[in-house]
């Protein structure tokens, strides 16, 4: 009798098993996998390919998103894992070689020759307005085609001489205000815009051009109180775009603070860009005076460094 209840037990433990066990198996081979850092780095590049061409990243499925895009630059998808299509996207469009130049680097060395700058305007919109200054009317050809018919009207002779060399960190870049920002007019989170005072060549080579626009962030305004309290204003200029699309990131450091002295700026560095500060103006005549606040004018001319090393497709001038 006690045999035949531990059988009973045994049998019912081996039933319940074949049924849990299985089910078991099918949620491990089931659930959903963890997001790779291959699989970041692709989903990164194709917002950073779509800011580039549209200024906006999509809202789609992924095999949309790549699938539009292949079909606007092409006229057609191509072929492959999802991965290498957007490899090849980004190749094309950001990346580029001296001997092939990048799509960006193209559309910017074409809005540069014609008119004497390059603007942070999404590719799209420069093909567009390149045509209509060239062409007087818009293409309907593929991306890649009209982008090729600017840049051959825009260098006649053939490709320009294009070499790849490296920015160093450190390295002075003079720009302008094109508005005016300050502790007493700014509110934090304003977007400002600049441009590059001068063309910035290294090693003989024009890496941006003179009057090329970027845009700032206020990331802190402070104004100035009545018991003496300075005003404050944290800036972030954040980067500029390269002939070849690159974005330089321009800070605050010791090389352009102490070059900013000289021009009579109290900056100071700080982790996101520069903190301005203004000099108080103290007490006089035992009256208690506010402190100063600071405004940094339309036209005024500071100068930023390169923040990394970075690595960036050139124009050689001919000479």
């Amino acid at each position: 009798m006690f045999l035949k209840k531990r059988l009973s037990i045994l049998l019912t433990i081996i039933f319940i098993l074949s049924i849990v066990l299985p089910q078991f198996a099918l949620a491990q081979t089931t659930q959903t996998p963890q997001t790779t850092v291959s699989d970041i780095a692709v989903i990164e590049d194709l917002a950073q390919i779509e800011m580039r061409i549209y200024g906006e990243v999509k809202d789609d499925s992924l095999l949309n998103r790549v699938e539009l895009l292949e079909k606007e630059l092409v006229g057609r998808t191509l072929p492959g894992i999802l991965k290498d299509r957007v490899k090849q996207l980004k190749d094309f469009i950001v990346t580029g070689t001296p001997e092939e130049p990048s799509l960006s680097f193209k559309v910017n060395s074409a809005q540069w020759t014609l008119q004497d700058k390059i603007t942070d305007d999404p590719l799209k919109v420069k093909i567009e307005e390149l045509e209509l200054t060239i062409f007087g009317e818009l293409s309907e050809e593929v991306l890649a085609m009209r982008a090729e018919r600017i840049f051959s009207v825009c260098f006649p002779e053939g490709k320009p001489n294009i070499q790849e060399i490296t920015i160093p960190a450190g390295t002075l870049i003079p720009v302008v205000l094109l508005e005016s920002i300050g502790s007493k007019k700014s509110d934090d989170g304003d977007i400002f815009e600049y441009q590059i005072a001068e063309d910035f060549v290294y090693a003989g080579s024009i890496i941006v051009p003179k009057n090329t626009i970027a845009r700032g962030e206020v990331l802190k305004a402070k104004k100035a109180s009545i018991l003496l309290k300075k005003g404050k204003l944290e800036v972030d200029f954040k980067s500029i775009e390269a002939l070849d699309g690159t974005n330089i990131r321009l800070v605050m450091g010791e090389a352009s603070e102490e070059e900013n002295s000289r021009l009579g700026i109290a900056i100071g560095a700080s982790i996101a860009g520069l903190i301005i500060l203004s000099n108080p103006i103290g007490l006089v005549a035992g009256a208690l005076i506010p402190g100063k606040n600071v405004t940094l004018k339309e036209g005024t001319k500071i100068y930023l460094e390169v923040a990394n090393d970075t690595k960036v497709l050139s124009l050689v001038p001919v000479s």
